[in-house]
């Protein structure tokens, strides 16, 4: 085992769980992404708080019943006494059963009500594990999971059992979205095997942070070589990447798109959310192709991404 690989799993699971936030504008937030292709299903649940207590959970899905994206949103003021072992926002429930292994999930709105449990495959890829640590613009420290979500779905009334692949996202501290020009959050999993980078520019500087999960270990990536084209409407798509990781191991992963979800926010920028199955060395997965965009930059060269893009 490399000593790299030592550090993800000596990762404190005191980070599994709600932080003391250093400012009321700072920001804790998770992201669960629901992918359901064989329905053409995307979904998120994605609870967050500010240091004031502020909280807000917001579900979303689009395909299958729906033509559109819905929103279902909840908010409140919570006790700084409530923690991640038993989370609850008007529709929203969320329960960190084990550390890093396993999250209850409920949500019970009008339209969308989900309710199942998060298994993770591999240790959480924490941030502040990298060399260069999390962007201190974006976050005191940010970790990545990739599991298997097992439970009951139901859309617009039809409800069906589901038991498919689940990213899922945990960020605490500062959140200043309109500094980040653009970024590529970009995920694959197998079940097995794991992919995931974050491409940052900010301040004329580009960061990257991620990892590969392979044979059972976890390294950093050293090298990504991401190829892609958009459509006219700036939508990303033909997206492909190839990885190295720091032990020299290889990865290419190819996406098909088949989803996206758009959420915004802050009104600086414009987030386009692909949801996708892949092919992991050949290997059927799904992933995650997540753009974000400066909104005056998006607006503008949207008119010319088809023909240059």
């Amino acid at each position: 085992m490399t000593d790299t690989n030592q550090k993800f799993l000596n990762y404190s699971t005191q980070h599994a769980f709600r932080h003391k936030l250093r400012s009321n504008e700072a920001r804790e937030s998770l992201a669960h992404m629901i992918i359901i292709p064989e329905r053409g299903v995307a979904a998120y649940l994605y609870p967050a708080v500010l240091g004031d207590g502020q909280a807000k959970a917001v579900a979303s899905a689009s395909g299958g019943p729906f033509d559109e994206q819905i929103f279902e949103v909840s908010e409140a003021q919570v006790s700084p006494d409530m923690g991640f072992e038993d989370w609850r926002v008007g529709n929203l429930q969320m329960q960190v059963l084990e550390p890093f292994k396993r999250v209850a999930l409920k949500w019970d709105g009008n339209r969308i009500k989900i309710d199942g449990e998060f298994e993770a495959f591999h240790p959480p890829y924490g941030f502040s594990t990298h060399p260069d640590g999390n962007p201190r613009y974006y976050g005191d420290d940010r970790t990545e999971q990739h599991g298997r979500f097992r439970g009951k779905i139901t859309l617009d009334g039809e409800t069906f059992d589901h038991d498919g692949l689940m990213v899922r996202d945990h960020s605490w501290g500062p959140r200043i979205w309109g500094v980040n020009q653009h970024y590529k959050w970009v995920h694959a999993t197998t079940g097995e095997e794991s992919m995931h980078f974050f491409e940052m520019h900010a301040f004329g500087r580009v960061t990257m942070q991620g990892f590969l999960f392979k044979d059972g270990e976890m390294a950093h990536l050293a090298n990504v070589q991401p190829a892609y084209r958009f459509d006219g409407n700036m939508l990303q798509k033909d997206f492909q990447v190839t990885v190295v990781d720091t032990e020299g191991r290889q990865a290419t992963i190819t996406y098909n798109i088949f989803r996206f979800l758009v959420s915004a926010y802050d009104p600086k920028t414009v987030i386009n959310t692909g949801y996708a199955t892949v092919e992991f060395d050949g290997k059927p997965g799904v992933g995650i192709c997540e753009f974000n965009w400066n909104r005056d930059y998006f607006d503008y060269v949207k008119n010319y991404s088809e023909e240059y893009g």
